[in-house]
């Protein structure tokens, strides 16, 4: 009996089509279709994928008959006409989407804190450097932050090389849901933010020390921003060839290739472009942060002001925000 035979059959038992099984595989229908007409040959890492879905050995998929297993109802994929979530995208998304933005709300709030804590100390003990309060708890919540960011996007870039290729299972349903979330985060983030600047502009009027209400207000930010990073990942969701895009970037050359094998040229060669965007892109990330890091430490030894050496972090993480913002709008020039 060959593989394709069993293949089709053991897709069959679970009510499974092409898409679906492309899906858990990381690779596009158009694979499937080649293995099952005998016109390709899954690799290695495919086969085995293959036999721990359908809990087969590799000896019997490819070279025994496994045209007689009955049909497994209790693990049959839910019928539609083409794909669907088989590989827990979305829960992924909004795992990473909810992670990210705590994370990236810690480190403002560690800004907002830090200024909360000096009005403190002053207040009670006429400390004449509160400003080393807003230093300690920023670096406290920066660590924080970064505990919560990295470990998350390590997972991510996991995901993603582990599925490299998904195809759209979102249906117009879906996309009008999500797109009425995503704008309900970001008018609530937005509304956030312009209440922290209302409070701060009211509270001026008042004799409340203007540290105090500048903490207060980056409270509100925190929050704000922390919910519009949250909609805008919640957002790129959807985009599937995007998200297909960025994971082949992850993805060595020789994975590449086998992903890329079944698509046309004009895709393939936008993959390999947004590989190469992204990768000099990395580089020029990591000169920045390099750079940065050297001047904050560089800082005290050469000025007066040897406390403001944390502000070279925040400046080198804005310029990696522009770089990814060109970068991105590279990769989806067509």
């Amino acid at each position: 009996m060959s593989f394709r035979d069993n293949l089709q059959h053991l897709r069959a038992t679970r009510s499974m089509t092409q898409e679906q099984l492309a899906m858990m595989l990381g690779v596009s229908r158009q694979s499937v279709t080649k293995w099952e007409a005998e016109k390709a040959y899954p690799e290695m890492d495919k086969l085995l994928k293959i036999c721990q879905i359908f809990d087969c050995t590799l000896d019997d998929l490819v070279r025994g008959d496994l045209t007689t297993r009955a049909p497994e109802p209790s693990q049959a994929l839910p019928p539609d006409s083409g794909a669907s979530d088989t590989i827990g995208y979305v829960e992924r998304f909004e795992t990473h989407a909810l992670r990210t933005g705590i994370g990236v709300a810690c480190i403002i709030v560690g800004c907002a804190v830090g200024m909360l804590v000096s009005v403190a100390l002053t207040t009670l003990t006429d400390l004449p450097s509160p400003e080393t309060a807003i230093i300690v708890f920023v670096l406290l919540f920066v660590l924080v932050g970064l505990a919560i960011l990295v470990p998350e996007c390590a997972r991510h870039n996991r995901f993603m090389r582990k599925h490299p290729f998904v195809i759209d299972f979102f249906t117009s349903k879906d996309r009008e849901q999500i797109d009425e979330r995503v704008t309900r985060k970001f008018v609530i983030g937005i509304a956030t933010m312009i209440a922290g600047v209302v409070l701060l502009i009211v509270g001026g009027q008042s004799s409340l020390p203007m540290l105090l209400l500048v903490g207060v207000m980056m409270l509100f930010f925190a929050a704000g921003v922390g919910i519009i990073v949250h909609g805008g990942i919640m957002n790129s969701m959807c985009d599937l060839d995007q998200y297909n895009l960025d994971a082949a970037s992850l993805l060595s050359d020789t994975e590449t290739d086998q992903l890329l094998d079944s698509l046309d040229g004009e895709r393939r060669e936008r993959y390999l472009r947004t590989r190469r965007i992204n990768d000099l892109a990395g580089v020029i990330c990591s000169v920045i942060m390099l750079i940065a890091t050297m001047t904050a430490l560089l800082l005290p030894f050469f000025t007066k002001s040897g406390g403001i050496f944390w502000i070279a972090w925040p400046i080198g993480g804005t310029c990696c925000g522009v770089v990814g913002i060109i970068s991105n709008f590279l990769t989806q020039q067509r």
